[in-house]
């Protein structure tokens, strides 16, 4: 069911000179967003979107499968910025403006009516981005949003108070305020630098790990529903460690599932200096102790389950081949009895059930691997307004800045955020 915008006021017939000129450098999430309420609350401004490829919006389109996962069930801005590894103390002055609940809110106002589900993803009720992308062009027709496709920016200029923005086909104009919303692309980072910011090398984030190790083996498939990972990494400089928690998944190359996620998008940075090179330490059951794991098998080895074979067992909910592969591990033999299981071989599979040593040798290639860590400095933009510390009527809007979210919602979040947060500069000029 098509969205229906509500009604807007229709724009003043203003002469040119009259109206304040805005460039929107980038079609995609933040881009529209920023035009859209920037046209609602200031109708006499005159708003182009330049856009490079053919058509806008594509990542929007294409998000949660094409269902398009708006955003993320975390009504809590102190909360929400845990899920964003870089970023997190300027989000905190944009999610207390505009949070994951004032998104609904703007959505369902507009008439995408929103669901949540169990893992607290949002999506359009209807489960096609196609309904958003209808909102978003509907509303940039009714308030005159120019919209230039095929037109990638080849360079900005600062000319005196204004602008001058030239593209691929020597195309130039010139705009009172111009924001640049080009999202993890190196064109925009380009234009970025050249009008004197700082921008961080962007490195991948969020993706699966590559690991050849023995113990995993044949196990493509296996699922953990919850495990705990801790991930050092030695650099040149220093040795970094961190740890998640999360489901994790066994693949034909070595991990993936959203611990590793977690792992890859905090370590990011870290991870590209050592080559992918670290070591992983798993925790398969992470609800329970070391001495309770031990406690409960020494009570197998007295027990009816010690006529068992050690490969039929049912241990905590363990998927079997992946309890015969830690037996295997650990120097035990699937097929002999729980009863004859010594006190060394004993400790051994405690140490891998709770701290299974695993090398990670590289990244492997992700659907998810469209986040990167890097981009503008955070440093040179005034998160009040997010408007340039070094360029005044310049703006950044979205993953062009050093700030990248989780998967579930979290970037778009970001790009929501940043597109109210300019609108609210803008309304007064």
């Amino acid at each position: 069911m098509s969205a229906t915008p509500d009604p807007v006021p229709a724009k003043p017939a203003l002469t040119g000179a009259a109206r304040l000129r805005i460039a929107i450098i980038g079609g995609g999430a933040a881009g529209f967003f920023t035009a859209i309420n920037t046209a609602e609350k200031n109708p006499a401004a005159a708003i182009t979107i330049f856009e490079a490829g053919h058509k806008p919006l594509q990542k929007v389109r294409i998000s949660g499968g094409g269902r398009c996962n708006l955003t993320h069930h975390c009504f809590d801005p102190v909360r929400l910025v845990e899920f964003y590894p870089r970023g997190q103390r300027e989000l905190k002055s944009l999610f207390a403006r505009f949070q994951p609940e004032n998104t609904v809110q703007w959505f369902e106002k507009r008439g995408v009516k929103m669901k949540t589900e169990p893992d607290g993803r949002m999506f359009p009720r209807s489960d096609t981005s196609g309904e958003v992308l209808e909102l978003f062009h509907a509303l940039a027709k009714r308030h005159d949003i120019r919209i230039h496709n095929q037109s990638r920016v080849e360079r900005i200029q600062k000319m005196d108070a204004q602008f001058e923005v030239t593209t691929t086909s020597r195309q130039t104009e010139r705009f009172d305020v111009c924001v640049l919303a080009t999202g993890y692309s190196p064109t925009g980072w380009e234009l970025a630098k050249a009008l004197g910011h700082t921008v961080l090398p962007p490195v991948p984030s969020l993706f699966p790990f590559t690991i050849h190790d023995a113990v995993l083996k044949d196990l493509q498939g296996i699922a953990l529903p919850q495990a705990k990972g801790k991930l050092v990494v030695k650099g040149t400089h220093k040795t970094e460690t961190f740890t998640a928690e999360g489901p994790v998944l066994i693949t034909h190359t070595g991990l993936s599932g959203p611990l590793i996620y977690r792992l890859s998008a905090w370590g990011a940075r870290s991870l590209a200096e050592s080559r992918y090179q670290a070591l992983l330490t798993l925790d398969c059951l992470p609800t329970q102790s070391e001495d309770a794991l031990r406690a409960e098998l020494q009570h197998l080895l007295a027990g009816p389950e010690g006529k068992k074979k050690l490969g039929n067992l049912s241990f905590a909910a363990l998927p079997n081949r992946l309890w015969q592969a830690l037996l295997v591990e650990s120097g035990a033999n699937p097929e002999e009895k729980v009863e004859t299981l010594g006190k060394k071989t004993l400790n051994r599979l405690v140490e891998n059930l709770k701290r299974l040593p695993l090398q990670v040798t590289g990244k492997s290639p992700s659907k998810e691997e469209f986040v990167s860590c890097g981009g503008v400095a955070l440093k040179e933009v005034d998160f009040k307004t997010l408007q340039s510390k070094c360029v005044p009527g310049l703006y950044f809007g979205g993953e062009i800045l050093d700030i990248d979210g989780l998967t579930g919602g979290f970037n778009f979040q970001a790009c929501w955020s940043a597109g109210w947060v300019i609108s609210e500069a803008l309304k007064a000029l």
